[in-house]
């Protein structure tokens, strides 16, 4: 079988959640026979003189680059006829089996209707909030409230902040086409996934579509050979975080919540940061509040995993998570955590991680303090972590599963 994946960006242009997990499914896919292209979307604009589609390799994987013109700008809905009639283009020379959109923001909002009127049957994952949300993550500025429910009033006033020059009236219309355009669009999907129940309760709320909604973890992206050892008797306890490394990942939660355990641990961060100045600042922070940081920078797959040298992680995001790679990485290697009530953080987390479900720096630091100041409760948490975990490879045999089962009816 001949699968095209479309996902918004794709490394090296840059590697968040979503991208690891397409990257890791099209290997997986790659691994069991099939045939892969993925058509990658780009934050970067081309030159009127650049090949409207580039051809890239990434680790053995064949990547079609589509870059958008400079006046092609994002908005509450992507009107590129230019763009559309290259997602055309592609599937016409490509002819896949099957398509797996992971997103459109870059590519246009009507892939899978593409795919369809020319014979080709799609699925589509949802990895995160952007079919009900033009900002993606329902994180609205200062002042704002995100509906409880799929209504749209305080979605105009919210997408204001970036429109300053726009009516409201024209933001409202804006908004309603936005809806009507994204059910059309699920609508034509055979499957939509999602990577855990959080993820579909909160669809289910806040989309104005109406479809169902089925559940395929993304697991484990990559084997993992080595547990974390025990902390040496008398050593600093170490913990840290790992990821991408953002303000939204609460990392200036986890510096002042260990501000009063002091030189009892040792705060390690891991990860790229894309910021400048940010990891700076943690640092300073960490000065000043007397807890020893290390910051260890970037790291990949061929390098030593950052979870193995701590014997707490934390992750205390202030985002709904629609998975949480980072807390299977910790817990598959032996090492609990202390996760947010964000989103499908406390699903990964039921065995071997504390969930706070309140916000700030007191319930954190409290919940630290116990746990590090217990060795019995640290140890109680280890001793739950599971021994088998979901991995990608299981996700992309559901995929074919259903790819296949398609493919057989029509």
């Amino acid at each position: 079988m001949k699968l095209a994946l479309f996902v918004h960006d794709f490394p090296p242009e840059f590697l968040g959640g979503t991208e690891q997990v397409v990257l890791a499914l099209a290997h997986s896919y790659q691994d069991s026979g099939h045939e892969v292209v993925v058509v990658a979307g780009s934050q970067q604009r081309r030159a009127e003189s650049d090949p409207a589609i580039v051809t890239e390799a990434h680790e053995g994987l064949r990547v079609l680059r589509l870059r958008r013109s400079q006046d092609e700008n994002y908005g509450i809905c992507l009107d590129w006829p230019r763009v559309g009639g290259l997602v055309t283009d592609i599937l016409v020379e490509e002819q896949p089996d099957a398509v797996h959109v992971h997103h459109w923001s870059t590519l246009g909002h009507d892939i899978l209707q593409r795919a369809a009127a020319l014979g080709i049957v799609g699925g589509a994952t949802l990895h995160d909030l952007w079919t009900t949300c033009p900002r993606f993550f329902r994180r609205p500025p200062s002042g704002v409230r995100c509906p409880l429910d799929a209504s749209r009033e305080s979605c105009v006033t919210c997408a204001s902040s970036d429109l300053p020059h726009t009516d409201l009236k024209d933001i409202a219309k804006d908004m309603e086409r936005r809806d009507k355009i994204i059910g059309r669009e699920i609508a034509t999907a055979a499957f939509v996934a999602v990577p855990s129940e959080a993820q579909a309760k909160l669809l289910h709320r806040h989309a104005a579509f109406r479809t169902e909604l089925e559940i395929i973890p993304h697991g484990l992206l990559a084997p993992v050979p080595e547990r974390a050892l025990p902390r040496a008797a008398g050593a600093p306890f170490r913990v840290g975080s790992f990821g991408n490394v953002v303000p939204e990942k609460g990392f200036d939660l986890i510096v002042e919540a260990l501000g009063h355990l002091g030189e009892e641990v040792e705060l390690r961060i891991s990860g790229r940061c894309p910021h400048a100045g940010y990891v700076e600042a943690l640092e300073r922070r960490a000065r000043t509040l007397g807890v020893p940081f290390t910051y260890t920078g970037p790291y990949g797959p061929g390098d030593r995993h950052p979870a193995l040298d701590l014997d707490l992680a934390i992750f205390p995001s202030l985002c709904h998570e629609s998975y949480g790679l980072v807390v299977d990485e910790a817990l598959a290697r032996g090492v609990p955590v202390v996760v947010s009530g964000r989103g499908a953080l406390p699903e990964r987390a039921e065995r071997g991680g504390k969930v706070v479900r309140q916000g700030g720096v007191g319930p954190l630091e409290v919940a630290l303090a116990n746990l590090l100041r217990s060795h019995r409760q640290l140890e109680a948490l280890r001793s739950e972590i599971p021994t088998d975990f979901p991995t990608i490879r299981q996700a992309a045999d559901r995929y074919i599963e259903r790819f296949t089962s398609l493919s057989r009816v029509s």
